[in-house]
């Protein structure tokens, strides 16, 4: 066997067997993805075209120009602990979103900035897919959302609890 034939068996190996241990540590990531528990992550640009990811420079512009509709998708406890500044709260529940009349009725040509915890949080993802199959075309998902807004610095409205 030649040296190059062994090298390559070796490097194989190596890919098999990282391969293996991979699926060993994470066995409960693997079973969640087998049942299609990350669907919904996921989504086909050629499905969703008016949909994109942004960072946070570029969510900051947008709520700093005042244009853009900004969508808290986090459950309201949250957003009542702190939000972007005039942003409207639409969670999920457990029947996934219903898009309010008041936002249905916002020009569908409207720029809207959507955000969730951050991380794997999916909540904004699944409320951009909604939006854009009520007609809206110019979605943006702030990936980083709520938890890199704050360790950014950036300002923040809380909601006061009532008495």
């Amino acid at each position: 066997m030649s040296d190059a034939r062994r090298v390559l068996a070796q490097a194989a190996a190596l890919v098999a067997l990282s391969v293996l241990v991979g699926a060993a540590v994470h066995f409960p990531l693997v079973g969640r993805f087998a049942r299609g528990e990350f669907r919904e992550t996921f989504f086909q640009v050629s499905d969703y075209p008016g949909i994109r990811l942004i960072a946070l420079a570029e969510a900051e512009d947008l709520w700093a120009g005042g244009t853009a509709v900004v969508l808290d998708a986090r459950a309201e406890g949250f957003y009542g602990q702190g939000h972007v500044p005039g942003a409207r709260n639409l969670p999920a529940d457990a029947s996934g979103f219903d898009v309010p009349a008041a936002i249905l009725e916002v020009p569908k040509d409207r720029t809207f900035v959507l955000y969730c915890e951050g991380g794997d949080c999916q909540s904004s993802l699944a409320l951009a897919k909604r939006l854009h199959e009520a007609g809206f075309r110019d979605v943006r998902v702030f990936t980083g959302g709520w938890s890199e807004w704050r360790a950014a610095g950036l300002p923040e409205e809380k909601v006061d609890a009532p008495e």
